[in-house]
């Protein structure tokens, strides 16, 4: 038996062993599910959107959001207009924050930077009453849109 031989020998018994076990999934990237998140970012401001000057998107229980807000999700964006999706989102509703790195370098973990970009999702929206947060509800309708530029910033 040559060696490619083996190799196929081998591919097709673990293929075999697999789809006897509960088959093989071809997904190549996890779907949305029930309880996602999408939130999808444009920082209209100066400067560029990359690996180093991100676009920081945090998902909180609450409207109340300030410096000593626990976040229950965080992600970043390294492409400006692009989307972070949250996935097993386990609160009812929750209030999207985003910021600009602007100074490049900042790794999350903690509140931005003083002096950085942010916005709040609703916060300038019509279904907002008096520029309050709104709540999105995960699932299949679970979508932000924010854009924002330098006119708001972090204290």
């Amino acid at each position: 038996m040559t060696r490619n031989t083996r190799i196929t020998v081998v591919v097709a018994a673990v293929v075999c062993l697999a789809l006897a076990h509960g088959g093989v999934s071809a997904q190549t990237k996890p779907a949305a599910d029930a309880d996602s998140v999408t939130v999808t970012a444009k920082y209209a401001g100066k400067g560029p959107v990359d690996a180093s000057h991100r676009i920081w998107v945090w998902l909180f229980e609450t409207p109340d959001i300030n410096a000593g807000s626990m976040p229950v999700g965080e992600m970043s964006i390294e492409k400006n207009g692009g989307t972070a999706t949250f996935t097993h989102v386990t609160s009812k509703e929750v209030y999207v924050a985003v910021a600009y790195d602007e100074k490049g370098g900042f790794m999350g973990q903690a509140p931005p930077p003083s002096g950085s970009p942010m916005a709040i999702y609703g916060f300038g929206l019509k279904a907002a009453a008096e520029d309050q947060p709104v709540a999105v509800v995960p699932g299949p309708k679970g979508k932000a849109i924010v854009t924002f530029a330098d006119t708001q910033r972090m204290p």
